[in-house]
């Protein structure tokens, strides 16, 4: 069947390793054959998160690459004045996280300003075509932004503890929403909200703790597919800065089995998940040996990441097969609907 240039798009979480998503993004839109120009419906966690917001927001692949190329990532470790061990350890103690995570909120406003989900809406108006991971601890729970600030009932779920007010997707920012996404536990400090369910406050760290690649987000066996959801993964690399690894591998055991069972969650759910429907639609570029927080990456290790995502974009379009990705989920192809529609008897509303 005849080629779309559009997709629904998943992007992993990964650090400063996004440039190379950022890179594939470019793969997809100049592939001389089967182009990827418009992202329709995009969601992420973590790193991902802020790529899928700011292509929602209408930035293009080249912008967005632009963006992460010339930002200084060696910012984000802001200590304070006492400096990375002294500092580290203060901010632990204070704000349960080694930075004071000011600088990354500093630079999310000046990227996304006061943009809140409303100014990315769906068609009709009543979703958001962007969706951002995050994990509430406290209540043991995985949230999907917007669509989980509200209840069962359609009524706010969540408070914010300073103001006391509700939050709505039309009034939390987008820029606030990839913030609680990119909590990274122990280094980002976390996020708090009221849950008015119980009136208590809830943490929220990084969505990447139990879902870093929420592929399943956009289409299923039984959602007709409009579009093909393609996910963007990372490979190789490391979960935190090569120094940080070394580190736990010689901590006292008790540090160093917590930081694994902390990788695991971090990586294994996805890893379980990956059947046929998954590897049909995921693109995944190598990282080589990036690590998640090695923010001083040079100019040069920032353009081979670049590279290494258009490289990998480009091969997954020349192997990518738009009747077998609609096979794997038992669809066929019919023209005027969309890509194609499921069995008449399961058939779901449409997804925009």
């Amino acid at each position: 069947m005849d080629w779309i240039p559009e997709a629904d798009g998943v992007f992993r979480g990964g650090g400063v390793k996004g440039l190379g998503i950022a890179g594939a993004l470019i793969g997809f839109a100049d592939h001389p054959t089967k182009p990827v120009t418009k992202w329709v419906n995009v969601a992420g966690a973590s790193a991902g998160a802020i790529i899928a917001a700011y292509v929602a927001c209408g930035h293009t692949a080249q912008e967005l690459t632009d963006l992460l190329a010339q930002t200084d990532f060696r910012k984000f470790q802001d200590y304070g004045r006492l400096g990375p061990i002294a500092g580290g350890l203060t901010n632990v103690v204070g704000r349960h996280g080694i930075v004071r995570g000011r600088a990354i909120e500093a630079w999310l406003d000046e990227v996304f300003g006061d943009k809140t989900f409303a100014s990315v809406p769906t068609p009709d108006g009543k979703s958001s075509r962007l969706k951002v991971i995050t994990v509430d601890i406290t209540n043991r729970a995985m949230l999907v932004l917007p669509d989980d600030l509200l209840d069962g009932e359609g009524k706010p779920a969540w408070a914010d503890p300073k103001t006391k007010e509700d939050v709505r997707p039309e009034t939390l920012t987008i820029a606030r929403a990839v913030r609680m996404s990119m909590a990274m536990p122990y280094f980002f400090p976390p996020v708090e909200l009221i849950w008015k369910a119980t009136g208590q406050k809830a943490t929220l760290v990084d969505g990447g703790t139990l879902s870093n690649f929420p592929v399943w987000l956009f289409d299923s066996e039984r959602s007709p597919a409009v579009r093909p959801t393609i996910g963007i993964t990372l490979t190789g690399g490391h979960g935190f800065g090569g120094g940080v690894e070394k580190a736990m591998k010689r901590a006292p055991w008790a540090v160093g089995q917590g930081w694994d069972i902390l990788q695991t969650a971090m990586q294994a759910w996805d890893k379980r998940f990956v059947g046929h429907t998954t590897r049909v639609r995921t693109c995944a570029v190598d990282a080589g040996e990036v690590g998640t927080t090695d923010y001083g990456i040079s100019d040069e290790q920032k353009h081979e990441l670049v590279v290494s995502g258009e490289r990998a974009a480009h091969a997954f379009l020349d192997g990518f097969d738009i009747d077998d990705y609609l096979n794997s989920f038992g669809q066929e192809a019919r023209a005027g609907d969309g890509l194609g529609s499921p069995p008449p008897s399961t058939r779901p509303g449409g997804i925009e």
